[in-house]
């Protein structure tokens, strides 16, 4: 992944910006065309549109009106994000890769494992657009997974948008997030990917509190949990009971006196190592953490 940019991109505005649209001939980055067919891309579901990806290699120019040649198919496209979404004019989308008849198809994109969902994330807040791209790089040096990512220029119906961050979106999979898979029939064990984070679409119906509020909450903050693997309406009563009352108790022994014991404080719930790994990453970043 290159985290350098051509000057063009860090000045190319979309004219709903307030400046003069650019054009976009050439550039080093993959060039991402999407087609949308006269359709206006929604928040959900996701729509229909067609994909072209222009790459012809690593320190190659990749010209706009060269043959789609690193993709060239279907895919649902949908916006994504809540306050990027809603305040930037510069939108972040999640990508779902198609076949003819709908269904997901997994492909390998820019050199990373097939998959069929991905994200364009715009960095609009973020001027020098290294910032989350530094995170996951730095992320996947220290932990067992960080999503991959790929600087990319998009063009959207013929408009030329800006740089986005192409990631892999957080999912189960050998390549991605590798927890095992679930029981269908019900029972507690298995695998589980849970996440802090906004509450927004679906994600609203697996949502609970915290029941040990942040510190400094002067607004009546608190910490939301989120099913995001498997999906809310895919959990047993009995499987989202046991994941709360998990972490409840994760809770409540960080706060305990004993909480360092080797035998039963934090070290029967984490691997300290990674979590150390985490919560450092996150603090260097400023990530949304709750």
């Amino acid at each position: 992944m290159r985290l350098a940019l051509p000057l063009f991109a860090l000045i190319g505005f979309n004219a709903s910006y307030g400046f003069a649209q650019v054009t976009l001939d050439e550039s080093p980055l993959p060039i991402f065309l999407i087609h949308t067919n006269n359709q206006t891309i929604p928040n959900e579901p996701k729509i229909t549109a067609e994909l072209g990806v222009i790459y012809n290699g690593p320190g190659e120019i990749n010209q706009v009106s060269d043959p789609p040649n690193a993709y060239n198919g279907y895919i649902g496209i949908e916006r994504r994000g809540a306050t990027s979404q809603a305040f930037f004019p510069k939108v972040p989308y999640a990508i779902e890769l198609r076949d003819a008849a709908g269904n997901d198809l997994k492909t390998a994109l820019l050199g990373m494992p097939e998959e069929s969902d991905w994200a364009l994330i715009s960095n609009f807040n973020d001027k020098s657009l290294i910032r989350d791209a530094l995170a996951y790089t730095l992320a996947a040096r220290l932990m067992a997974y960080a999503p991959r990512c790929q600087f990319v220029e998009l063009v959207l119906n013929g408009e030329y948008q800006g740089v986005y961050l192409l990631t892999e979106r957080i999912k189960r999979d050998p390549n991605r997030v590798a927890v095992q898979k679930n029981n269908p029939n019900g029972d507690i064990t298995g695998g589980y990917i849970l996440k802090l984070d906004k509450e927004e679409g679906d994600s609203v119906l697996g949502a609970w509190n915290s029941h040990i509020p942040p510190p400094n909450a002067a607004w009546g903050q608190s910490i939301k949990f989120l099913y995001h693997y498997p999906r809310t309406e895919d959990l047993t009563v009995q499987q989202r009971l046991y994941i709360q009352q998990w972490m409840f108790a994760f809770e409540e022994n960080l706060r305990s006196p004993g909480f360092a014991d080797p035998a039963n404080g934090y070290r029967k719930y984490l691997d300290p190592a990674s979590f150390i790994d985490y919560m450092w990453l996150n603090e260097a970043f400023k990530n949304f953490v709750g």
